[in-house]
């Protein structure tokens, strides 16, 4: 869900193929995120969209009446550039609400198209200087999951005080996961999955491994623990 300026609130949903995407349409959803194969955190899902599927998934979106937010949210490689800008232009072109960015290049790149930004969860802003910080590029944060409402709360209520306000002079809005799996890192910064798999989690590849069922053994003694 999503805490806007008016305290009022947008509720987001995730969609990673069309059936999801019309489901969330039809549950009510104001706005929908989604990524395009690569360079989202969820880039090894079984059923994804893929790059030629965007006018189709904006189509059906503003035809509904809803927003769409394409997710750029991996750290991005030099050999990621080309295929970064490329997915931004076909943002451009067909219509995209915002972009959902963890990546200082990818904000800018997104900035220097006029189009609005979004500060990925993958980022970790837990407080309000870090979201003056970022408002100076971007219209909305995803805060660090790990915060209590408690926590949100004292940071809209800063925004709200200092009248703070993003590149659109909208208020700065904050958005919060409502539902969903908690990640033992912070926000799924995490380092396990590429230690043990070579699949970066935070390249959208992560393999779990801190939802698995693990045996310890003690190598001295063979006990296992």
């Amino acid at each position: 869900m999503t805490v806007v300026n008016n305290h009022s609130i947008e509720l987001l949903a995730p969609a990673g193929c069309y059936p999801s995407l019309q489901a969330a349409i039809a549950a009510g959803a104001d706005s929908v995120y989604f990524g395009l194969a690569q360079l989202n955190m969820r880039a090894r899902a079984r059923r994804s969209f893929q790059g030629g599927d965007l006018p189709g998934i904006m189509e059906r979106l503003h035809r509904a009446d809803r927003k769409g937010f394409l997710t750029l949210n991996t750290l991005v490689y030099d050999h990621d550039l080309r295929l970064m800008n490329a997915l931004l232009d076909e943002a451009v072109k067909e219509g995209v609400d915002a972009v959902i960015v963890a990546d200082v290049a990818a904000v800018m790149a997104a900035r220097e198209r006029n189009l609005e930004v979004h500060i990925s969860t993958q980022l970790s802003v837990s407080n309000y200087p870090a979201v003056v910080f970022f408002s100076q590029w971007a219209d909305r944060i995803v805060l660090a999951r790990e915060l209590t409402l408690g926590a949100i709360e004292r940071i809209h209520k800063n925004i709200v005080e200092n009248d703070l306000r993003g590149p659109s002079g909208r208020l700065m809005e904050l958005e919060a996961f409502a539902h969903g799996a908690q990640c033992v890192a912070v926000s799924g910064r995490c380092g396990m999955s590429v230690y043990t798999s070579n699949a970066s989690a935070n390249r959208g590849a992560c393999e779990q491994n801190c939802r698995k069922e693990y045996t310890i053994t003690d190598r001295e003694t063979g006990k296992e623990l």
